[in-house]
């Protein structure tokens, strides 16, 4: 009977330590003879890429590759066994990493076997053994009058009209002004200085600007101390900076808001009258509060489901979600980007248990959809765009955006199901 020699030659042994939680530490030995041949293997490629004066590419004596490029050559093997072998022992073990493994403890010879250590936190297994017979109350909050005057009034507030006066700034005005640093202990200006147009109390500016601006009238100037926060990568102390700053206040206007007529409703969208416009406004805010309602329903049974089938979430986990939520900028202090992550680290972790909840659910139950439902949701999404489906499939393939719809759909199944399972008051 003939023997694989490949099979032979590529086999590795593997040990494995469960270690606390879901860390697990792997021993991974490669054969001598696979040792042997991935150097042959990696010494012909480099080689075959290698110029030596006096030897045609490719040519070159395998001593001389040996002399010239051995510790090259070590290197190069040394990282392809180590890539090869961890990815076949972890598909030995039937392993799914949670996060980078970290490798220690490697032996390596040319004329030895390769021996190295992984250790690593896998995926949690969720077993979900009770994921309904909650009692979860849904609440919808009415909406009030008040709700309603606030989103008018900003409707007012975006078309008033400003009309220019002579007389000092005061709060609420709109002025248009520029504003220059002064160098050393000079009162002059040394150019027109930058142009800004601001709403006063509007916190578009430093207090100490905004206060400044509200002693000149239009056509006035002067010069004024301002502190600025320490912005300071280095700063040991959160104190202000003092800066010397040349205003000049061009312009003062004064709003005057309009009212809420059936022409200026017909302006603003699609109403014919004013009512037309609060009724449409009080609609929309329902719709808001019902969706905020249908959130915090989810949370819930989330949160009961996640009660009742308790599991470790891995470290790695909450590591890669911190990095990829807190960027660390240039110079920052490491204790201050230290206690940024460990404050939002609780955060991270219940967002990282629902998802693995919600993915373990989805996968059990076989909710992701099917080809004919996410075109169908394809289909209804242009309708409500008013866009032909092809166009917009196109769109969402461009933008990557077909598998968070998938996600989406699949999510909806899962909360749907999960309130089927309880009881919803």
């Amino acid at each position: 009977m003939a023997v694989d020699q490949t099979s032979r030659v590529s086999s590795i042994e593997v040990s494995l330590v469960e270690g606390q939680g879901w860390l697990r530490t792997l021993t991974v030995t490669v054969p001598i003879d696979r040792v042997a041949r991935t150097r042959t293997d990696e010494a012909g490629r480099l080689s075959r890429s290698k110029r030596i004066k006096g030897f045609r590419k490719g040519k070159i004596p395998a001593a001389v590759v040996e002399q010239r490029f051995g510790a090259e050559i070590d290197e190069r093997v040394q990282q392809r066994l180590l890539d090869e072998a961890y990815k076949e022992a972890l598909d030995r073990e039937d392993l799914k990493p949670a996060g980078p493994g970290r490798i220690t403890d490697v032996k390596y010879g040319p004329a030895e076997p390769f021996v190295f250590q992984a250790e690593l936190e896998v995926m949690p297994t969720i077993r979900l053994d009770r994921i309904g017979g909650f009692q979860v109350e849904r609440v919808t909050e009415a909406v009030t009058d008040d709700e309603v005057q606030r989103v008018l009034d900003r409707v007012l507030e975006e078309n008033a009209i400003w009309t220019e006066v002579v007389r000092q700034a005061s709060k609420g005005d709109r002025v248009s002004v520029r504003i220059s640093p002064l160098p050393g202990d000079s009162d002059t200006p040394v150019d027109e200085g930058t142009a800004y147009q601001l709403v006063l109390g509007a916190g578009q500016a430093l207090e100490d600007v905004e206060q400044a601006i509200q002693t000149l009238s239009k056509g006035e100037e002067g010069v004024f101390e301002v502190e600025f926060p320490d912005e300071s990568a280095d700063a040991e102390s959160s104190s202000p900076v003092s800066r010397r700053l040349f205003i000049r206040l061009e312009s003062v206007e004064e709003r005057e808001l309009p009212e809420l007529t059936d022409e200026l409703a017909a302006s603003v969208g699609p109403f014919e009258t004013a009512a037309d416009l609060e009724r449409t406004v009080r609609d929309d805010l329902e719709r808001h509060h019902e969706d905020e309602a249908e959130n915090r329903l989810r949370a819930d049974l989330l949160t009961a489901v996640i009660e009742a089938n308790p599991f470790v979430v891995p470290h790695a986990l909450i590591d890669r979600y911190l990095a990829n939520l807190v960027q660390a900028p240039e110079k920052v202090d490491a204790n201050e980007l230290s206690q940024m992550r460990e404050s939002i680290a609780p955060h991270a972790e219940r967002q990282i248990r629902e998802q693995l909840v919600l993915d373990r659910i989805i996968e059990r139950e076989g909710f992701e959809p099917t080809p004919e439902e996410l075109e169908a949701e394809v289909e209804a999404m242009a309708t409500r765009r008013g866009v032909h489906p092809g166009k917009l499939r196109r769109e969402l393939a461009r933008d990557r955006s077909l598998e968070q719809l998938g996600r989406n759909l699949a999510v909806e199944k899962a909360f749907g199901y999960l309130k089927d399972q309880s009881g919803i008051a």
